[in-house]
């Protein structure tokens, strides 16, 4: 469970969101372990291309959520973070091939017959757009360089979606698990690309 003391000393440093956020999950039992070190997130950021938005970032320093569908980053498989890291990707890339008529954004040029190229110009595309990183199953929230109050995404396939204007109001909304999304307060950090799509419900058009 959280310990106070010696995270509070991290927290203070990072910022207030990551202790609000690990004093959530304590309160719903959610097991958590040590907040990740300097040395273990240079690691991430070198294994896997990203660094965490600032709020994600004080809330895995000050303590590691774990157990069923929260992500491992220190102990986890680097192919199953890997595969989840690529969840978004393949979900538009499954709506292109499998949708009828299939989600191809006109700005994406000519839709391909090969299935490969498909999943090719998708990744490519997607590649320009802020890396979306998991917290919990198909929750996400955007790396850095998305600053503090950064929104909290849900996202299944092309079906994306606010489930928390930051970090903190996610958790509250998600906790206890499955119950679903409460309250949305006013979006304050809008993140290029991801919130026009989620603000057009979804349209290929808005692309």
């Amino acid at each position: 469970m959280f310990g106070a003391e010696p995270m509070l000393c991290d927290d203070r440093r990072m910022g207030q969101p990551g202790h609000d956020a690990a004093t959530l999950l304590d309160d719903a039992g959610i097991e958590l372990g040590p907040g990740l070190t300097d040395a273990e997130f240079d690691s991430i950021e070198e294994r896997f291309g990203f660094r965490f938005n600032p709020d994600h970032h004080s809330l895995l320093a000050t303590a590691l959520p774990l157990g069923d569908r929260w992500p491992d980053w220190r102990n986890g498989n680097d192919h199953e973070l890997k595969t989840w890291l690529d969840t978004v990707a393949e979900g538009f890339i499954f709506d292109a091939l499998h949708q009828n008529p299939p989600f191809w954004p006109a700005s994406w040029g000519e839709f391909p017959s090969a299935p490969e190229d498909v999943a090719a110009t998708v990744r490519r595309e997607l590649a320009m757009w802020p890396r979306l990183v998991p917290i919990y199953g198909h929750r996400f929230t955007p790396a850095a360089p998305s600053p503090s109050g950064s929104p909290v995404f849900s996202a299944s396939q092309t079906d994306i979606i606010y489930y928390g204007a930051d970090l903190v109001e996610y958790l509250t909304n998600e906790l206890p698990f499955g119950q679903g999304r409460r309250t949305l307060s006013p979006i304050v950090v809008r993140v290029p690309y991801w919130s026009r799509f989620v603000e057009s419900a979804n349209s290929a058009e808005s692309i």
